[in-house]
């Protein structure tokens, strides 16, 4: 394989970042290489913000000492680094709530990163970069693979404050130098124009998806001034691929790039792992064993038909075998163990909580209703 740490995939929503990070990340085990697919919601996000509390060192202690009380519990949540912290605020919700303090967790809301101004937010991200570079290079031996977080994240971000292109330009450059001692790689995906890639994400995810997005960011400063609706939301996407293309032009590294419009996806595989070096190995002869399974405590049921299962949102998801008793989950960073009449999820984890690593999922034995 070629000499990466980092492997990277970019593109437009509807591009197939996901997926195709999910089939590298397969193919890589199955080559025998170590490897970890961080997902553009993993939970917590080694690089990005998702339900993220954001202090300075300063802010950590004045707030441990306004809520004494939960000191310990946010002690072993935090995540401390050069000059910020992080405390990941669904851990908190799930398991802590109720020891720390309805007050303490709306207080600790209030330091949301994802609302911090521009300035707040670059210092922050860039010792989160730093520090997953750091941590990355103690594992010399383990790869990689992330989506929709060197450009995708940055761009929102910037565009939402309706900064200047060279603006962020400049930001990805600090990160890019954070990570080139990772040898990262980049995968641009994209089809030959925005609009194709607009049409095919109003026609995959229906128009109330367009309007679902921009009424949910709909107070950013890109939006003030523009008509409502998911008319300026693709005006949004069309001012996002612009900037995507150009960083991807500027981006000084090992790149390649894919257009995806014929929809050629065996074709466009192999194409990753020529650039990649390895081989297509193909699914193990493998089934899982169908049936209802739940976890009762919680109420998440999964129902298992070969190689497909509804998982507890309801989503119909494929499976791909990794053993005889091991299934990756399509689009998602999860395994389903089977063993024993149940369910264990093993992988890694993301913001939908019936992920969770080590959560037993127990077959469900039905009674026929007689006649």
């Amino acid at each position: 394989m070629i000499d990466t740490q980092l492997i990277m995939l970019e593109g437009l929503p509807s591009t197939g970042k996901t997926t195709n990070a999910r089939f590298i990340h397969i193919q890589l085990e199955r080559n025998e290489i170590n490897a970890k697919w961080i997902h553009e919601v993993a939970m917590p996000h080694p690089v990005l913000f998702f339900d993220e509390a954001g202090f300075t060192h300063d802010e950590y202690d004045k707030f441990i000492k306004a809520y004494p009380a939960a000191a310990d519990i946010l002690n072993n949540a935090a995540v401390f680094r050069e000059s910020t912290v992080g405390i990941h605020l669904p851990e908190i919700e799930w398991h802590s709530i109720d020891e720390i303090g309805e007050e303490a967790y709306q207080a600790l809301l209030k330091y949301d990163v994802w609302n911090f101004p521009l300035e707040k937010y670059k210092i922050f991200a860039l010792e989160k970069w730093a520090q997953f570079a750091e941590k990355a290079l103690k594992k010399r031996d383990e790869i990689y693979i992330i989506d929709s977080a060197i450009f995708q994240f940055q761009i929102f971000t910037f565009l939402f404050k309706n900064r200047p292109y060279e603006e962020l330009q400049k930001f990805i450059g600090w990160i890019i130098d954070i990570i080139l001692p990772l040898n990262p790689c980049l995968i641009y995906l994209y089809r030959d124009s925005a609009e194709a890639t607009i049409d095919y994400l109003e026609k995959d995810r229906g128009a109330s998806y367009l309007d679902y997005i921009w009424n949910r960011d709909k107070a950013q400063p890109y939006y003030i001034g523009k008509a409502p609706g998911a008319k300026s939301f693709k005006q949004f996407l069309r001012d996002y691929a612009s900037m995507a293309d150009m960083l991807f032009e500027s981006f000084d590294a090992n790149k390649l790039s894919l257009d995806i419009s014929d929809g050629n996806w065996i074709c466009h595989e192999d194409e990753m792992l020529s650039f990649l070096d390895i081989n297509r190995i193909p699914n193990p002869d493998a089934l899982p064993q169908d049936g209802v399974y739940a976890n009762e405590a919680l109420g998440y049921v999964i129902k298992v038909d070969g190689l497909s299962f509804i998982d507890p949102t309801g989503q119909t998801r494929k499976l791909h075998p990794k053993s005889q008793n091991e299934f990756y989950v399509d689009w998602l960073p999860t395994v389903l163990q089977f063993e024993d009449e149940k369910i264990i999820i093993s992988g890694s984890q993301i913001s939908e909580r019936w992920t969770t690593t080590g959560m037993v999922y127990k077959k469900m034995i039905t009674i026929p209703i007689p006649q």
